[in-house]
């Protein structure tokens, strides 16, 4: 088996599920690298946004911006925010994709309100059992032509339990993965969705992070597993 092999500003973009509706995901960020949509992201305060580290590595503050506050990217209703600073894992690594994550922060603060709100992120010992219902949400791609909809789509899938989850069977799995899918593959993430939330409870539980292309059968998607980084999220973002 083959990991996704990420440049995964390409990878992932909600298939199935629907489209969101005005301030449904208040927390919802779309990353945009010279101005087109790369990644999706989070907002854990007023100052930082969390997503994949993939999304972030290699780029320059400069040339990213995030937009939070909208459902629609075309309706040019959002603030669009500069970066200050991208601060990538440490320890990610880009063969493995292990600590996928990457914190930013904003140059200015976000203005929080109705459309723009913080979201609450899982205690670093949250779990759940197999089959939980989880939230993806993200302006990726919507089918296997990677067509972005510049619409935020959301779909619920299922936590996968560690007794499928697990090393055995999904080789480079480590302990800072979560599996989510939908047993048909119709469900997913996919290009353009990555560093997006996958929530559980209304809190943060994970980050897209890989998979098997977009929907495949029996296939889950990897999420990086919020509650193993908490720790290195406080430190460096006091959140």
């Amino acid at each position: 088996m083959q990991l996704a092999s990420c440049h995964c500003a390409e990878l992932t973009r909600i298939i199935g599920g629907q489209f969101a509706a005005p301030a449904q995901f208040p927390h919802q960020v779309s990353l945009q690298l010279k101005g087109r949509h790369t990644c999706g992201g989070s907002l854990i305060s007023e100052n930082f946004i969390v997503t994949a580290a993939h999304c972030t590595i290699g780029q320059s503050p400069s040339q990213m911006r995030a937009i939070v506050g909208t459902n629609d990217l075309g309706a040019g209703n959002g603030q669009t925010l500069d970066i200050a600073q991208l601060i990538i894992h440490p320890q990610y690594n880009p063969q493995s994709q292990d600590f996928d994550m990457s914190l930013i922060r904003l140059a200015t603060p976000a203005k929080l309100g109705a459309a723009v709100q913080t979201i609450q992120l899982a205690a670093a010992d949250a779990n759940y059992a197999a089959d939980t219902l989880a939230t993806i949400s993200g302006f990726g791609a919507i089918n296997q032509n990677l067509q972005l909809p510049n619409r935020l789509k959301y779909a619920q899938v299922q936590l996968w339990s560690r007794d499928f989850c697990n090393a055995q069977n999904i080789p480079g799995l480590t302990d800072r993965m979560v599996c989510a899918g939908h047993p048909s593959g119709q469900v997913s993430s996919c290009q353009g969705d990555s560093g997006g939330p996958l929530t559980v409870d209304g809190k943060l539980f994970g980050v897209v992070s890989w998979g098997f292309g977009c929907g495949a059968k029996g296939r889950p998607a990897m999420y990086t597993y919020v509650g193993a980084l908490r720790s290195w999220i406080k430190q460096n973002a006091n959140v």
